[in-house]
């Protein structure tokens, strides 16, 4: 990797894989700045694509996974572009640079929906790299592993043939704590991300389309959980966490009488 890709200088990186200017010069202070805040560990890289459409997906632990997943990538000669929640594009300022800067707004259960898979499909279609988080908000699991996830990164596979590429991070949580205005870095603290392999997915035989969503989700998100479990060197638990019946669903509306919190590391 030449210092010229990593840092999208020129012509060094194809068109699919440039990043424009709003991160362009984004990275200059915050490259640096996570460096020494997050001090991360890469594995795996030589599995992140040069060219080609690709949908990478990866577990959500809290605010810093953006951040953390997008300098990953960056560095890697690759513009990160994510599917966002449409509520981050409301924000004043903060919408304005994800519009430039290409991000992708998703709107939940409306029938503007679809204009995020559009946008998706094109991107793809143009062999860019989407960074998704298949949980679609951070997990609520006790101690961390992914919870089952949504199908929409499945069905973008299926739909496009572009291959799943599976990533894993470990640290962010304790690094900015859920519900911290800033990060909380402390010596010793540190950002484990690694890369698995991609994977392509299809229908088998007499299988609906919601039937292959289902299980291409389940096998991404065992590989993530895998990958985790590897970083953690821990054994992750056999049946994730539904985080549909729990009492507290942020991403739905206000905690319910009798919600109590997940300990955060």
């Amino acid at each position: 990797m030449s210092l010229r890709r990593s840092w999208d200088v020129g012509t060094a990186r194809p068109p699919a894989r440039r990043a424009g200017l709003v991160i362009g010069l984004a990275q200059i202070p915050l490259r640096p700045l996570l460096r020494l805040l997050t001090r991360p560990s890469w594995e795996g890289r030589e599995n992140l694509p040069e060219n080609g459409g690709i949908i990478a997906c990866g577990n959500h632990l809290g605010p810093l996974d953006a951040l953390s997943y997008g300098h990953l990538l960056q560095a890697s000669g690759i513009a990160p572009r994510f599917l966002a929640k449409e509520a981050m594009f409301r924000v004043p300022g903060l919408g304005l640079l994800l519009r430039h800067a290409r991000q992708i707004p998703v709107l939940r259960g409306t029938s503007r929906g679809g204009g995020a898979l559009d946008a998706a499909r094109a991107a793809l279609g143009r062999g860019e790299l989407l960074m998704v988080f298949p949980e679609g908000t951070y997990t609520r699991d006790p101690d961390l592993w992914p919870m089952r996830a949504r199908y929409g990164a499945a069905r973008l596979a299926l739909e496009t043939g572009a291959p799943l590429l599976p990533i894993a991070s470990w640290g962010g949580r304790a690094l900015w704590p859920v519900g911290s205005p800033l990060p909380r870095p402390r010596p010793g603290r540190r950002l484990q991300v690694r890369v698995g392999e991609p994977f392509t997915v299809s229908h088998l035989e007499g299988e609906s389309t919601q039937q292959a969503a289902i299980r291409s989700t389940e096998e991404l998100m065992a590989r993530i959980t895998t990958l985790l479990g590897e970083i953690r060197d821990e054994q992750p638990p056999a049946v994730p966490h539904d985080g549909r019946t729990d009492t507290h669903r942020p991403e739905v509306g206000r905690p319910q009488p009798g919600y109590r919190p997940v300990r955060q590391r």
